[in-house]
């Protein structure tokens, strides 16, 4: 099939599940050449999957050579099937470039203006960040010391930062939180290790699975993305229930821009993760 290339807007369509293909977007950073300010740039093919049983209007994301790297979030997918449609019968696939944000976890952000908000919506004053699924579940939450009181810490997990970590989302939420767990350590770009805790998030108005990633103490760092909260929320909050607090541990690291705007991003480990999920069917 011949690509035709349609990227012709801002870089503002995140997709999603990246954290399952970091492998494949580690090597294609490596390879990218093409920058945006400080930000690789790559070409992308977008094909539909009829057949996926999750869902059937799924749209992946591949690379040039054909390396599934994430999806098209599930609304934008909607709205594009008729345009996919449209070029499939011609025998064409379209391509278009992303931007590949992030460094422990790379997110990739896509240049569809099929995907842009229409000129009557709202548009967001908050600068683009890596989004793993929807950043709205994080939120100020001011009671969770008291809500972790008398939960003993639980983990059991041999860190493995090759193939275990999950990026976390809503961290420049809590940059001044960061700020002080860092304690200057990640000024230089090095990532620094910490323990944190899982803490279901009770009563979210946006998503009832969400959870929190916090200090021991119970300042909040940032949220678990939707799809591994709804993976692992029932296990957090069994043990949560038996006054015990999923405890990991997390990567913490700082990137500084050309224009001096500095970004921390936190990645929590979770091998062996497996044992969440046992513990969530009993």
């Amino acid at each position: 099939m011949r690509a035709i290339e349609v990227g012709r807007g801002p870089f503002g369509a995140a997709i999603v599940g990246e954290s399952f293909y970091q492998d494949v977007l580690q090597q294609l950073k490596k390879a990218a050449f093409i920058t945006v300010g400080d930000v690789p740039i790559a070409s992308f093919l977008l094909a539909r999957e009829p057949e996926n049983p999750h869902d059937l209007d799924a749209i992946a994301v591949l690379t040039a050579r054909g390396d599934l790297v994430g999806y098209v979030a599930r609304e934008g997918a909607r709205r594009l099937q008729p345009i996919l449609l449209e070029h499939e019968k011609r025998k064409e696939v379209l391509s278009c470039t992303g931007k590949l944000v992030g460094d422990d976890i790379i997110g990739v952000w896509l240049n569809l203006p099929h995907l842009a908000a229409p000129p009557s919506a709202p548009q967001s004053a908050v600068e683009i960040t890596p989004a793993y699924e929807d950043h709205e579940v994080c939120r100020a939450v001011s009671n969770v010391r008291a809500l972790i009181e008398g939960h003993k810490p639980y983990g059991r997990s041999r860190p493995n930062w090759v193939a275990s970590r999950v990026a976390a989302i809503g961290e420049e939420r809590y940059a001044s939180n960061l700020e002080r767990v860092s304690k200057g350590r990640c000024e230089k770009g090095q990532r620094i290790t910490l323990k944190v805790l899982l803490v279901p998030d009770f009563g979210n108005p946006t998503d009832p699975a969400a959870v929190m990633i916090t200090t021991v103490e119970g300042d909040v760092l940032g949220y678990l993305a939707k799809p591994h909260a709804a993976r692992w929320g029932e296990g957090i909050r069994a043990f949560f229930e038996s006054n015990r607090v999923v405890c990991r541990e997390a990567g913490l690291h700082q990137r500084l821009f050309k224009s001096g705007k500095r970004t921390f991003y936190l990645a929590v480990d979770m091998t062996d993760e497996g044992w969440l999920e046992q513990t969530a069917s009993r």
